[in-house]
């Protein structure tokens, strides 16, 4: 019996070799470029899904806002940026679980997309993907030299080889499938507010 189970299957097999088309070459898509300016091009579109863009002259003007406007006196503040502290660290998030404390996540975009107003993040630039997940305002800083014009260029860009984790936030969490009815923060944060500096 097991002979010819061995067979069948082999036989299958065979004929799924032997059927095989001919390889033939991958055509070659072409990368469309952005129809107008990208900054602007992205403002218009992450803002369509009700994210918050603030514009700064530098890097360090960025940093300043967030000094003066993130509360870290009421709330629970991570921040994946050096350069600004929030009141927890990933020595408190031990366990992943534990970022459902995170009210609000600070980041790095490593790059926008102006066709989607999309920004990607990893589990590198976040240091743990679960705080971005769990907090209810998201802020992700973003060089305006850093965006590109579509998804094409954009992927050109991701290298999934070393990373465990990216994902494209444009927005916050939303969901309009119950008849219709735009929730926004239906699945996480509530609030994304990107900060697009030049540097």
């Amino acid at each position: 019996m097991s002979s010819e189970v061995v067979n069948s299957r082999d036989f299958i097999l065979n004929k799924i070799k032997s059927s095989k088309p001919n390889l033939v070459k991958l055509p070659d898509v072409p990368l469309y470029s952005y129809p107008g300016d990208l900054i602007e091009g992205f403002i218009k579109n992450v803002t369509s899904f009700d994210a918050v863009v603030q514009k700064f002259d530098t890097r360090e003007q960025a940093l300043a806002w967030l000094n003066a406007n993130i509360d870290k006196d009421s709330k629970c503040v991570f921040s994946s940026i050096p350069q600004y502290y929030g009141n927890i660290t990933l020595t408190d998030l031990t366990d992943p679980h534990d970022a459902h404390r995170v009210d609000i996540c600070i980041s790095e975009g490593l790059f926008g997309v102006a066709e989607t107003g999309s920004i990607w993040v990893t589990n590198n630039s976040l240091l743990l993907a679960a705080t971005a997940l769990f907090s209810t305002d998201l802020y992700l800083l973003l060089d305006k030299k850093k965006i590109v014009d579509g998804l094409h260029q954009a992927y050109q860009k991701v290298d999934f080889s070393k990373e465990s984790y990216g994902s494209f936030y444009t927005g916050p969490s939303a969901t309009a499938d119950i008849e219709a009815v735009h929730i926004t923060g239906a699945q996480g944060e509530i609030s994304l507010t990107v900060l697009l500096y030049s540097d």
